[in-house]
C-alpha cells in the first residue's frame, strides 16, 4: 500500500534525528530534575528547536525511559500553563540502567 510505503519513508527520514534528540535531552537534563516542558525550553533556549513544540520532547522521553532506560521518571509536579500534573524526569544511575535492562531475564517463581 502506498500509505504503508509513505509512514516508512517518514520514519526512515527520522531515525538519524531520534539519535541527535537523545543526545540533546540527556545533555540539558544532565543531573537536574525536569518536566517535558522544560526540557524543551531549554532546547529552544540553545537553539536546538527552532519553535516551541512538545512533540520534539514527548515521544523521545518514552523512548529513553521504556527503551533504552537512560532516563527515570522520579515525580510528578503541576505543569504551570495547563495547570495539569506532569512527570518529572531524571538520568538513570548505572544501577538502575542494568536492573532495567535485566528486568526481564529474572526467573521468578509463582
Amino acid at each position: 500500500m502506498v500509505t504503508e510505503m509513505t509512514r516508512q519513508l517518514s520514519f526512515e527520514d527520522i531515525k538519524p534525528k531520534r539519535l541527535t534528540r537523545y543526545l540533546q535531552i540527556i545533555e540539558i537534563i544532565a543531573d537536574k530534575e525536569m518536566t517535558a516542558r522544560e526540557i524543551e525550553q531549554e532546547m529552544n533556549k540553545k537553539g536546538y528547536s527552532k519553535y516551541f513544540d512538545m512533540n520534539h520532547v514527548r515521544p523521545r522521553l518514552t523512548e529513553l525511559v521504556n527503551e533504552y532506560h537512560e532516563l527515570i521518571e522520579c515525580g510528578m509536579e503541576e505543569d504551570y500553563i495547563t495547570h495539569k500534573k506532569v512527570a518529572v524526569y531524571r538520568k538513570a544511575t548505572e544501577q538502575e540502567k542494568m536492573e532495567l535492562d535485566n528486568q526481564n531475564h529474572i526467573p521468578y517463581i509463582d
